[in-house]
């Protein structure tokens, strides 16, 4: 058996890589359809790369639909098929960015709509032409200039580079989360760690939107914080000793920002209870919340080389 394509067999790898992760986290339909999916595009791939016949017609076939966009769509031929997955990215970029409301889920759904229609016109479009030219005894005898060959290069160069980019981003995304909370971690604490009253309110000094802020007893575990706040980040952490400063602020739903530190780390330590909004409903701990617009005040101490903010919410 001898390998013709070893670029397909890099591809098939990655989806063999991706159906064995899908299986080990295996969590309803939707995986079962990726897996079924991924998996029969994989084991076309394996064919492929180490089958000349099965190459040399993935390659005629893909050069007659070279022909065949350029002939629909003329310029627009490089991008066309890409339409919807750009419409998915925006989607996805506008669902990472923006806070959860009204208006944005409306745009999502449009989006999303917009997306599946094209792609089902497209779809219809293009089999309708090639089934003509099958007809017709047109398909198979298609061919490219010189010129358009060099422009099909650069284009799947072009989207060679923004796979890639793209691929790097999402990487980053699973294993870090929504790197606004990073940035939010850190003005949160240059501006806590350098106040200077004896009282103050979250809502006067918090350095972005927020619409609840959570603190959790220590060894509470991520799948508990999850439930209460609502939302999964891998910025969410587990405290694993007394004394850590475990807060976690979201807006509308989101998380915008997760500290699980010792206050010697950040500068600071933020902590409040009592009230209404102080919940022990599991067995190994709780936690409390405040809601913005609370205006609940603080108490500011220094204490031990960090300033330390707590408030005791009335009944």
């Amino acid at each position: 058996m001898k390998l013709v394509s070893p670029k397909t067999l890099l591809a098939s790898l990655l989806g063999c890589t991706f159906v064995v992760m899908k299986v080990m986290t295996f969590d309803g339909l939707v995986d079962m359809f990726w897996i079924i999916f991924i998996g029969y595009l994989t084991v076309k791939a394996i064919v492929t790369a180490f089958s000349q016949e099965a190459y040399d017609e993935d390659i005629r076939q893909a050069q007659q639909g070279k022909v065949l966009y350029r002939d629909l769509f003329g310029k627009f031929a490089y991008i066309a098929a890409d339409v919807p997955i750009l419409l998915i990215l925006l989607a996805g970029l506008l669902a990472s960015v923006c806070s959860a409301t009204t208006l944005l889920r409306a745009t999502l759904i449009g989006l999303l709509l917009i997306a599946v229609g094209y792609a089902i016109w497209f779809s219809w479009y293009v089999s309708k032409h090639k089934r003509l030219r099958m007809k017709n005894g047109e398909w198979g005898t298609g061919i490219l200039s010189t010129e358009d060959e060099k422009a099909w290069k650069r284009s799947n160069l072009w989207h060679g580079i923004i796979l890639g980019i793209t691929g790097v981003l999402f990487a980053l995304y699973l294993i870090f989360g929504d790197l606004r909370i990073y940035f939010n971690n850190a003005k949160l604490e240059k501006t806590l760690s350098t106040l200077d009253c004896d009282s103050i309110t979250l809502e006067k000094i918090v350095p972005f939107e927020w619409t609840t802020v959570y603190t959790f007893d220590p060894y509470t575990s991520k799948e508990r914080i999850e439930r209460v706040v609502g939302s999964k980040s891998p910025a969410l952490k587990e405290s694993v000793s007394e004394g850590m400063n475990h807060v976690v602020f979201t807006n509308r739903g989101r998380v915008v920002a997760s500290v699980c530190t010792h206050p010697a780390s950040t500068g600071y330590y933020l902590s409040f209870t009592g009230g209404e909004n102080t919940y022990y409903s599991y067995s190994d701990g709780g936690y409390s919340h405040i809601e913005y617009g609370d205006e609940i005040v603080f108490e500011v101490m220094q204490d031990d080389g960090f300033v330390r903010l707590y408030a005791r919410v009335e009944e």
